[in-house]
């Protein structure tokens, strides 16, 4: 770490909305601490989510629009390099870790901002590169669990718990902390062929506990029906996924459309007729899901420092680990590009994909 910080950097910067394909690398100024609250972190390493991509496509346009040039990313791992007036808990080379707010939103790049709130060191086992690829999707499948906690009767502790694409960034970190964390009798999850073997490689065997090739199999043929008790819907399956929910059962999902009031709290500048439409369609599922006898939620996501502390801490005990698929250089904009595309397209990939600032 150098002890000056430059005036320029390099970011990954959008002059429009568009698709991956045309990401570009550009010059931008370093930002600068304006709040008292504020660290300045030199990234040493990014991940990108599909909502990143998502947002940066025609999808954010219709969300409300962006200035530009518009930074990428909101997951990051670095080392302090300034701190606002009012920071007493970090100090300039501390290794951390964020999901950096919607006002922060940059992290594919040399230096960004993050705040106290969202903010915690980097647990001390892992490399750059795998820490950056835990706060936003772990953080997900946390507060997910945190809920089926909470609407599950006696808990998730010696239940069954349905997690699908247990490979994926968010599905990854469900299925570990399901089983590990919360205390799930049996977690279910859905992968394709090429897959299966590998989880029981990077998880370690017997998480999960029931396989299902999706590509084969329908999960209420190999569950029972009513066997779950709760769903951790990552990829839009609630309807579809209903006939395995116990009556009394939950599932929280983050792939059927938010709350549009949660949204928009997040996102100010969401049209309210978006936020309209996103509240008629939750209410629909909240109300058919209800028929079920089965609760429904649509998280999203709260990005804070305590949700990361509790996940440094299951990571030195070795109940979580970031699931890391591919890491490119921030210099190779093509494989940039590339990864960003698969995000785009949720398809084939395995855990996060991550950008190391070099």
């Amino acid at each position: 770490m150098t002890s000056e910080i430059p005036t320029t950097m390099r970011a990954i910067a959008l002059t429009k909305f568009c698709n991956p394909a045309e990401y570009n690398l550009g010059t931008l100024p370093v930002p600068k601490i304006t709040r008292p609250d504020e660290l300045l972190i030199r990234v040493r390493a990014a991940s990108v989510n599909p909502v990143d991509v998502k947002l940066a496509s025609s999808i954010g346009k219709m969300m409300g629009g962006a200035n530009f040039p518009s930074k990428l990313g909101y997951d990051l791992a670095g080392e302090v390099v300034d701190v606002g007036t009012d920071v007493s808990t970090f100090k300039k080379g501390d290794e951390v870790y964020s999901r950096v707010g919607t006002e922060h939103k940059g992290t594919l790049a040399e230096y960004c901002l993050s705040s106290v709130s969202t903010t915690a060191l980097k647990p001390a086992s892992l490399s750059f590169a795998e820490a950056a690829a835990i706060p936003l999707a772990a953080q997900t499948a946390l507060q997910a669990l945190d809920v089926g906690e909470e609407q599950v009767k006696g808990g998730l502790k010696g239940k069954v718990v349905y997690v699908p694409a247990g490979l994926s960034g968010t599905g990854s970190f469900g299925v570990q902390l399901a089983k590990n964390v919360f205390g799930a009798k049996s977690v279910v999850t859905s992968l394709s062929p090429g897959k299966i073997k590998l989880i029981g490689e990077l998880m370690g065997e017997g998480t999960p506990d029931v396989i299902v090739d999706y590509t084969k199999q329908k999960t209420v043929d190999v569950t029972g029906k009513g066997s779950v008790d709760f769903m951790f819907d990552t990829v839009g399956e609630t309807v579809k996924s209903l006939g395995v929910i116990r009556k009394g059962g939950a599932i929280v999902s983050v792939s059927m459309g938010p709350n549009g009031t949660d949204f928009k709290k997040k996102n100010p500048t969401l049209p309210t007729y978006i936020a309209y439409i996103l509240n008629v369609v939750d209410w629909l599922l909240r109300t058919y899901t209800g028929w079920y006898g089965v609760s429904y939620k649509a998280l999203v996501l709260v990005g804070n420092a305590k949700d990361l502390e509790r996940l440094s801490g299951w990571v030195q005990e070795g109940k979580v680990k970031p699931i890391v698929g591919s890491v490119v250089k921030l210099s190779d904009l093509e494989g940039v590009r590339k990864g960003c595309q698969q995000c785009l397209e949720g398809k084939g990939g395995v855990g996060k994909f991550v950008v190391e600032i070099d």
